[in-house]
C-alpha cells in the first residue's frame, strides 16, 4: 500500500513548478468535476420533471452548500497543517493533524445533519415558495441529503488531507466511482424504471446519498490499509485539545465565508422572488452552469494550498513565489477560455437543461452577465488556496465575505434600473471585485516574506 501511494504523490518541494502544479491539480480537478457533475446531473434529470422540481431542489440543495462550508474547517485547516507539517519532514505532526480532521468532521456534521432534518419546514420556509407542493418536495429532498452530508464531508476532508501529500489520483478514482453510480441512479429513481417507483425528487436525493456513500467506503478501507499518512489511526482515540483548536482557528474563517456565500445566495432567492418561481429556477441551473469554471478553479486552489504549505512549511521561498506566478498565468488562460465560452454560447448551453422557452432567454442573460466575472473569479479562487497554504486564512476570506453580503444592497440598487439582471449584474461585479482585491494583496504579500529562514506559525 506504501509504494502504491508513493507512486501516486506528486513531489511539491523539488522540480519544475509548473509541472508539478499541472500534474496535482487535473485529477482534483476531475474530481471537482464529479463532485460538479452530481449536481449537474440532478439538475438535468430534475429539470426533465419541471421547474417546481429544480426549484424545490434549489431551496434545499441551499443548505447542502452550508453543509460544505462547515466541513470546511476540518478540510481546510487539516489540508494546510499536513502540508506544512510534510513540508516540515514531521510525519508525526502530519499524521495527528490528518486523524483529528476526520475527527472533527465527523462530529460538526453529524450535529448540523441533525438540525437540518429536525428544523425542514422552518428551514425551507425562509424562501417563501409560492405553491406548497414545490415547499413540501423541497423539504423531503432536504431530509434525505442531510444524511449525506455527514458523508460528504468526510469525502472533502479525505480529498484535502490526501492533496496535501501530494496525492490527488486516489479522490478522483473514489469519486468517479460513485459519479458513475449516480449517473446510473439517477433517472432509475427520479422516474421509476424497471422494479423501481418514481420517486422524482427524492428519488435524485437518494441516488446521491448512495452514490457519495459508496465513495466513502472506499476512503475508509484505504485509510484502514494506509501506512503512510493514517498509519496507526484510530477513530476514537483521544485528540490533542490543542491541535483541534487550531485547525479550527484555520478553518473557520473560510468556513463562515463559505456559509455566508451560502446565505447570501439564498437572501438573493429570496429577493429575486418577486420575479416569480422562474427566477429562482434560472439562478438555481445558471449557478449549475457557471459551477463549470467555479469547480476548476477550486480543483486549482487545492493544488495551490498543497503546493505553498509545503513549500512554506520547508521555507522555499522562492518556490512559494514562484508558484503563486504560475498559477496565476494557468488560471489567466482558463478564465479568459470559460468566458468566451459562456458569453457567447448561453442561450444553448442552458437549453440542454430545461426545455421552458421563458427560462431559457433568462438562463441566456445570467450566464452572458456572470460569464464576465470569469477570469477574476479563478484568481480569488486560486489566490485563496495559496493564502491558505501560508496559514493566513483570515484575510482572503474577509475579502470575500465583504464583498459577498455587499451584493445584496447592490441587488437592490440595480434592480430598480436593469430588473432582474441587476440581480444578475450584482454578482457579476462582486466577483471581479474580489479576485482584483486578492491577486493585488498576495502580490503584496509576498514582498514582505524573507528571503530565507521563514518560520512556520
Amino acid at each position: 500500500m506504501e509504494k502504491e501511494s508513493k507512486e501516486k504523490r506528486v513531489d511539491l518541494l523539488n522540480g519544475n513548478i509548473a509541472g508539478a502544479l499541472v500534474a496535482l491539480s487535473l485529477p482534483i480537478m476531475g474530481s471537482q468535476f464529479i463532485q460538479m457533475a452530481y449536481s449537474l446531473f440532478d439538475a438535468m434529470w430534475v429539470g426533465q420533471a419541471g421547474s417546481q422540481a429544480v426549484t424545490a431542489v434549489g431551496a434545499a440543495g441551499s443548505f447542502m452548500w452550508i453543509g460544505q462550508g462547515i466541513a470546511m474547517i476540518p478540510q481546510i485547516g487539516g489540508q494546510v497543517m499536513t502540508g506544512q507539517s510534510i513540508g516540515e519532514g514531521n510525519m508525526d505532526k502530519a499524521r495527528r493533524y490528518a486523524g483529528e480532521a476526520v475527527q472533527l468532521m465527523l462530529l460538526l456534521m453529524i450535529i448540523y445533519a441533525s438540525l437540518c432534518v429536525i428544523f425542514r419546514h422552518p428551514l425551507i420556509s425562509f424562501f417563501r415558495l409560492h405553491d406548497p407542493v414545490t415547499a413540501r418536495m423541497a423539504e423531503s429532498y432536504l431530509a434525505i441529503v442531510s444524511v449525506g452530508n455527514i458523508v460528504m464531508g468526510f469525502n472533502y476532508v479525505m480529498q484535502g488531507v490526501l492533496t496535501a501529500t501530494g496525492d490527488s489520483k486516489t479522490s478522483f478514482k473514489y469519486n468517479a466511482v460513485g459519479m458513475v453510480l449516480n449517473i446510473v441512479l439517477d433517472p432509475v429513481l427520479i422516474f421509476g424504471l424497471g422494479p423501481f417507483p418514481a420517486l422524482g425528487v427524492n428519488g435524485a436525493a437518494i441516488a446521491t446519498v448512495f452514490s457519495e456513500s459508496v465513495a466513502m467506503l472506499l476512503f475508509a478501507r484505504f485509510v484502514a490499509a494506509d501506512e503512510y499518512l493514517f498509519k496507526g489511526f484510530r477513530l476514537f482515540e483521544k485528540p490533542r485539545k490543542k491541535e483541534v483548536i487550531h485547525l479550527i482557528k484555520l478553518g473557520t474563517p473560510p468556513a463562515i465565508f463559505n456559509i455566508a456565500y451560502a446565505f447570501i445566495s439564498m437572501v438573493i432567492s429570496r429577493i429575486i422572488v418577486v420575479f416569480g418561481d422562474t427566477a429562482i429556477a434560472v439562478q438555481r441551473i445558471g449557478g449549475q452552469i457557471e459551477s463549470v469554471s467555479w469547480m476548476t478553479a477550486e480543483g486549482f486552489s487545492y493544488a495551490m494550498n498543497a503546493f505553498t504549505s509545503q513549500n512554506y512549511g520547508a521555507s522555499s521561498t522562492d518556490r512559494v513565489r514562484k508558484g503563486f506566478r504560475t498559477g496565476t498565468a494557468i488560471m489567466t488562460v482558463f478564465g479568459l477560455i470559460i468566458t468566451a465560452v459562456l458569453v457567447l454560447g448561453a442561450a444553448p448551453i442552458f437549453s440542454i437543461f430545461i426545455k421552458e422557452p421563458e427560462v431559457i432567454s433568462g438562463g441566456a442573460s445570467y450566464l452572458r452577465i456572470v460569464g464576465l466575472s470569469q477570469l477574476f473569479m479563478c484568481y480569488e479562487l486560486a489566490i485563496t488556496g495559496a493564502f491558505n497554504g501560508l496559514g493566513q486564512t483570515k484575510l482572503p476570506s474577509t475579502v470575500g465575505f465583504i464583498l459577498t453580503v455587499a451584493r445584496v444592497p447592490m441587488c437592490y440598487a440595480l434592480m430598480p434600473l436593469l430588473g432582474i439582471n441587476g440581480v444578475w449584474w450584482a454578482i457579476s461585479l462582486s466577483s471581479i471585485m474580489k479576485g482584483a482585491l486578492l491577486l493585488i494583496l498576495f502580490a503584496c504579500r509576498l514582498r514582505k516574506i524573507p528571503a530565507s529562514n521563514i518560520s512556520v506559525k
